[in-house]
């Protein structure tokens, strides 16, 4: 898209009729003049104070606000102030009108948030012209974010897609943890949403816990797969792996607390988990909450060296762990989650879906 200013087309899209533009003076000839400049292009309606101003923004948006400079009560400077501080206005073009030339007063309105400055008397073609100017910036301004916008939404579902296709090589490694890892990710949120969690840090979430297990890329298939159980020495390398993932993490800068997920996962409420021995609270909520759902797949799932276990028995061991392995309080949560007949794998057509 071209965002050349002086581009017909986009004048003749972008200035019409159904602008609409706020003037507000106290002197009623300004307010007369400047209505007649404007008419035959824009929409006008008039105010005479600040005050008049505010209700007026409480029933329309407009898409310009030319505001004199000096009124008395409430002035263009205090006016502006109450605008910008308001997020539903905020976005809204102020064109003072004043005749001060002082520079000095220029630069302090400009400072609070002034577009620009029509002087006084009017000379009409300018006065169009810098109403014009005013209008056009803001709405390819507002173009402008929404193309960023589609493009950023376009870069994160791109992101997800590719998160995806790494969990789904990490789990394709071991039979028995076949999507294991969009499991943990889709209870984590779950868990975070009882949290409070915004949107956004659930998403966001969501890719870390997608990640969690990536270091097991630098494990070797024969340890990984082994039918029987581990030596000691083999579990040695299998413990390895939160500190192997988390050198991959480490300067992924588009996920926040990435690194964190893959690190501390295995990590202990008790401070006798792996690989750091960090304790409580000291382990990151993240981790802690990534570390549940981590245990629940596994509980739940077939694996080589044992079957599935049984709801109940999952509840029980839950209870027994908390405070030891999990979190007392994430452990509590997950428990009445439980009891309420939570069950992920009932969701799954509700998870993040990757874009085709």
């Amino acid at each position: 898209m071209s965002y050349i200013l002086d581009d017909r087309s986009v004048k003749s899209e972008l200035l019409d009729r159904s602008m609409l533009v706020l003037v507000a003076d106290d002197d009623p000839f300004s307010l007369e003049i400047m209505e007649a400049i404007l008419e035959d292009e824009f929409r006008v309606i008039s105010a005479s104070s600040g005050k008049e101003i505010l209700s007026l923004l409480e029933k329309e948006k407009p898409s310009l606000i030319l505001l004199d400079l000096h009124m008395p009560e409430m002035d263009g400077r205090d006016t502006l102030k109450i605008i910008k501080e308001n997020e539903n206005w905020a976005s809204i073009p102020i064109v003072f009108m004043t005749s001060d030339s002082d520079p000095e007063t220029k630069r302090e309105c400009i400072e609070m948030g002034a577009t620009d400055f029509i002087l006084k008397p009017f000379v009409p073609e300018v006065a169009r012209s810098r109403v014009r100017h005013a209008i056009e910036l803001k709405s390819l301004r507002e173009a402008l974010e929404r193309e960023m916008e589609e493009k950023t939404k376009l870069l994160e579902q791109t992101a997800l897609n590719t998160i995806l296709t790494i969990a789904a090589i990490i789990d394709a490694r071991d039979e028995y943890t076949s999507g294991h890892s969009e499991r943990v990710a889709l209870c984590a949120t779950d868990i975070a949403r009882k949290l409070g969690w915004s949107e956004d840090e659930i998403r966001n979430l969501y890719c870390v816990a997608l990640l969690h297990d990536i270091g097991k890329i630098g494990i070797p298939d024969a340890i990984l797969n082994k039918p029987s159980k581990l030596t000691d020495e083999e579990f040695a390398v299998i413990k390895k792996h939160p500190v192997i993932g988390d050198a991959i993490l480490k300067e992924l800068y588009m996920l926040k607390k990435v690194e964190e997920g893959a690190l501390y996962h295995h990590e202990r409420y008790d401070g006798k988990g792996y690989p750091t021995g960090l304790k409580g609270e000291d382990i990151p909520l993240t981790a802690r909450i990534i570390g549940i759902a981590d245990s629940y797949d596994a509980m739940s799932s077939d694996r080589v060296y044992r079957s599935k276990l049984s709801h109940e028995k999952i509840i029980s061991e839950f209870e027994r762990c908390s405070g030891t392995q999990f979190d007392p309080k994430l452990g509590s949560l997950f428990v009445s989650m439980l009891k309420d007949g939570y069950d992920p794998g009932a969701k799954l057509e509700e998870r993040i879906k990757p874009v085709k």
